[in-house]
């Protein structure tokens, strides 16, 4: 799977360069930015010469990362190491450095010369604003700037793996129909929604995560998992196994999915939203597993499901 290029894991942790952003509360007061913002007023900053500090200064996720989340990213700015290490400053420094100059370029092309890049810019604003997050939280006490990761491994490439995907990549509203709503009412159906220029998605694609679950002891053969893809057409640098999955926008928009990655489990057609999570490289989750053990009747009815009036 091609991925972009990746800084060495460094040994040192020497004092982030005096190019990148302060972090922790002298930065309390600062204005965050959105990709949209940048966009709207990119020619107001670049004549003021503000335009880097407002892509390094992005707007933050509203709920806290999870810890898992943060260690497999800090496993990918270390450059996707086979042995377990740890993530310096000067490694992450690097690594937003580089997405900030890409945004840059994409964000300039954009603007002055109407390129259609909305995949590939927000894509990278979303590595900046995650980057940021895990930069911030080593530069907290006790983790000295350090953040530990470990030895994570890539999904191989085996035909098997890309099999699963073909059969478990959800193409259509009539397909999930069939494979969600009406047969929830004989199992659990737990669906991973993701927007293709979502981070995490992007960790969950290289680690091979959601078929782990699926594959799971606890859970295989007793439930059924699916991808269910939305937003932007991917360019190459998309990491799914499927290069140009379908997106499924209108059918979220219906579930009322409203951030990436949201899991949900369906049964008897009913909804019952997981919200984000990240399993572990046996496929578990605190998250889902407490999901799983909700009263299905007291989740309301899939908007979709309701829609067909979806039975067996």
């Amino acid at each position: 799977m091609p991925l972009a290029a990746l800084l060495a894991l460094g040994t040192a942790a020497p004092p982030a360069p005096a190019t990148m952003p302060a972090s922790g509360p002298a930065q309390a007061g600062a204005k965050r930015w959105t990709d949209d913002q940048l966009v709207a007023s990119y020619r107001e900053l670049s004549a003021g010469g503000g335009l880097e500090a407002a892509v390094r200064t992005p707007a933050l996720p509203k709920d806290p990362l999870q810890p898992r989340f943060l260690e497999a990213l800090a496993w990918y700015a270390a450059g996707t190491p086979v042995q377990a290490g740890e993530l310096t400053l000067q490694q992450v420094d690097g690594r937003i450095q580089d997405d900030v100059h890409s945004y840059l370029g994409l964000l300039e092309a954009k603007v002055k010369r109407g390129e259609d890049n909305d995949y590939a810019r927000t894509r990278t604003w979303k590595l900046v604003q995650k980057l940021t997050v895990l930069r911030d939280e080593m530069a907290k006490q006790p983790r000295d700037g350090r953040y530990p990761y470990s030895s994570l491994k890539k999904e191989a490439g085996a035909p098997e793996v890309d099999a699963w995907d073909r059969d478990h990549t959800l193409r259509s509203p009539a397909e999930f129909v069939e494979k969600v709503c009406r047969a929830s009412h004989e199992r659990p159906v737990l669906v991973k929604f993701g927007n293709t220029n979502c981070t995490q998605c992007m960790l969950f694609e290289m680690l091979g995560s959601v078929r782990t679950l699926a594959e799971n002891p606890s859970y295989k053969g007793t439930i059924d998992v699916y991808k269910v893809w939305w937003g932007y057409r991917p360019d190459a640098g998309f990491a799914g196994r499927i290069r140009d999955p379908e997106r499924l926008d209108d059918l979220v928009k219906a579930e009322g999915v409203k951030s990436s990655p949201t899991f949900v489990v369906y049964r008897n057609g009913r909804a019952a939203p997981c919200g984000d999570a990240f399993p572990d490289d046996r496929g578990s989750d605190e998250r889902i597993a407490a999901c799983l053990k909700r009263d299905p009747d007291a989740a309301p009815e899939s908007n979709t499901c309701a829609s067909v009036g979806a039975r067996r």
